[in-house]
């Protein structure tokens, strides 16, 4: 997980729109899509004890990006897709030099036999999370204690069409590159993680040496009430991970609560790990939240979290205007 400056987002956004404006010149048969996230947030650290996050006061642009996605259609039941997505990096020390970066950047096929991608993408091993994160993408991600949640270059994706809800996934890291060949991943899934088609969304999920890592992930997500157009929901997520060359290895766990009534949505979530893969120690975090979606395209956002660990605690507040296009 990472956090954005804000000084960093026009400068990098205008070369790479015209980049990928020329390309998209290249493909006129093919459908194409643009979309991106603009994101504005007021954050407050404490101690500087989260990762990606510096002490004091900042503005950030958490995960800001703009992409690219197509379709270029070959027969009935087969066609060619590609996602070409970049984003704003954070001016930490790794990334004064290198502003702006690639996000998910794969081409591959789609078919009634699902598809096949071959790039830099999310492993299946983080899809299998489902929208159980509900602070996805900032500073109380589950990412800040739990290992695991990568996106990997020169991966091989595979991502099966359901079946009564159920549907497999799976990636394969290839040797392309400087990278670890060899990871894989595989994933079960039954259910619609917006728990809206099905009653409820599971996830099995095992990684072998992928990243350096390997793990074992389930993951629960259900309906508990729905009062008129509210509904209540909960979360539980456990996992074991093992790293292959430090030896650090622990549990994980997460469980979370939400309420969404019309426009607005009331978070909790609480977590624990104590593998010391992502902090120095175990650690727990609480955090909670408060959304307001004005429209399907922009929204406004809070929250406050803590972060406990045996020798200090640190806290964060934050405040952000989210557009999505």
């Amino acid at each position: 997980m990472r956090f954005f400056n804000s000084t960093a987002l026009i400068a990098p956004l205008l070369p790479a729109s015209c980049g990928l404006m020329l390309s998209s010149a290249t493909v006129q048969a093919a459908d194409l899509d643009w979309y991106g996230k603009l994101d504005v947030q007021a954050l407050s650290v404490n101690r500087g004890l989260y990762r990606y996050a510096d002490q004091g006061r900042q503005l950030e642009l958490p995960f800001s990006r703009l992409g690219i996605k197509g379709q270029q259609q070959l027969n009935e039941d087969l066609a060619v897709i590609f996602v070409y997505e970049w984003q704003v990096n954070g001016l930490d020390q790794a990334n004064k030099q290198h502003k702006l970066g690639a996000r998910n950047t794969y081409i591959g096929l789609s078919g009634s036999f699902g598809e096949l991608v071959f790039g830099k993408n999310d492993t299946k091993f983080k899809k299998s999370e489902g929208k159980a994160d509900l602070f996805n993408e900032y500073i109380a991600d589950i990412a800040q204690l739990t290992a695991g949640q990568d996106r990997l270059k020169n991966i091989v994706s595979y991502q099966s069409p359901q079946w009564q809800g159920l549907a497999v996934a799976a990636s394969y890291q290839t040797g392309a590159g400087q990278e670890d060949a060899g990871g894989h991943d595989v994933s079960l899934s039954y259910g619609d993680s917006a728990l809206k088609k099905y009653p409820l969304f599971i996830s099995l999920a095992i990684a072998t040496e992928l990243n350096q890592l390997d793990a074992r992930r389930l993951l629960l997500q259900l309906p508990l009430w729905r009062p008129g157009d509210g509904l209540l929901a909960a979360g539980l997520m456990w996992q074991h991970s093992e790293h292959q060359r430090n030896g650090k290895s622990g549990h994980s766990s997460m469980a979370q609560l939400s309420y969404q009534q019309q426009q607005w949505t009331t978070k909790l979530q609480w977590q624990q790990d104590d593998s010391r893969l992502r902090q120095q120690e175990a650690a727990i975090m609480l955090s909670l939240g408060l959304d307001y979606q004005y429209n399907s395209q922009l929204s406004w956002y809070s929250l406050a979290s803590r972060l406990r660990l045996p020798s200090n605690n640190d806290h964060a507040i934050a405040l952000g205007l989210k557009y999505s296009f």
